[in-house]
């Protein structure tokens, strides 16, 4: 893939980032591997600019989310570590493309439904711990826990400054973890040329701040279930394309 596309790539989702909280591995992601990368050349190359962008947020957004900090930590990223090793070791068996589509199809489907039973944001809140654990096993396998970590913020934290707070605080702890683990145990080499990506996000990210503070809830909410919405179809259309 040419150099100059990959940049605009990385560009349009560290924008997307930096203004929502979520998107660089929730659609890049999917997008780098149905252009032909591995998922581990995916993963080397998007964990530098979302724990950048992460990172980022979390020193920038005021609310306090320690008492949340602990929970994450002990629940969710054994789990990350384990499901990661477990598809570095088997990336030749299985193919990753399908199990991130039908993460992202599954995530899309629950936030987009404002008729959401009770009952799952009920279990998710009773569970909490488990449902920590779900969010560390998928984003370890696929890296598109990023959904379901986005619903759970929503459910744990008392506004979208919080709930953004605790996606970037995930991203980053994850992100960190993964990058980590894949220097020590992938079996792929890391191009470290990849990382003056950073420098993406360290441009982007406070200017685009003031439009989030201007952005009301509802118009928020309306522009991630759209984009979802429509990412999913895209990525549906392509699993099947794969398929057959």
């Amino acid at each position: 893939m040419e150099v100059f596309w990959e940049f605009i790539i990385v560009l349009i989702l560290s924008l997307f980032q930096s203004l929502f909280g979520i998107g660089l591995l929730l659609f890049g992601t999917p997008t780098f591997l149905f252009i032909g990368y591995d998922f581990e050349s995916t993963l080397a190359l998007l964990l530098p600019i979302s724990v950048t962008i992460s990172f980022l947020q979390v020193v920038y957004e005021k609310s306090s989310i320690r008492s949340l900090a602990s929970e994450f930590n002990i629940f969710c990223l054994p789990y990350l570590v384990i499901f990661l090793l477990l598809v570095i070791n088997l990336g030749n068996v299985i193919d990753t493309r399908t199990y991130v589509a039908a993460a992202l199809i599954i995530s899309s489907i629950l936030i987009l439904n404002k008729n959401r039973t009770i009952a799952i944001d009920t279990f998710i809140l009773k569970y909490r711990k488990l449902s920590l654990i779900f969010i560390g096993t998928v984003h370890g396998f696929t890296n598109m826990g990023g959904g379901f970590l986005s619903m759970f913020s929503t459910l744990v934290t008392v506004d979208r400054g919080s709930a953004r707070k605790y996606i970037a605080f995930g991203y980053l702890v994850m992100g960190t973890l993964q990058y980590i683990t894949l220097l020590i145990c992938g079996t792929r080499h890391v191009d470290l040329a990849n990382l003056y990506y950073v420098i993406v996000p360290l441009v982007v990210f406070f200017p685009i701040q003031n439009l989030f503070n201007k952005i009301d809830d509802s118009l928020f909410m309306t522009i991630i279930n759209c984009i979802a919405l429509i990412f999913g179809f895209l990525v549906l259309g392509t699993s099947f394309k794969t398929i057959f």
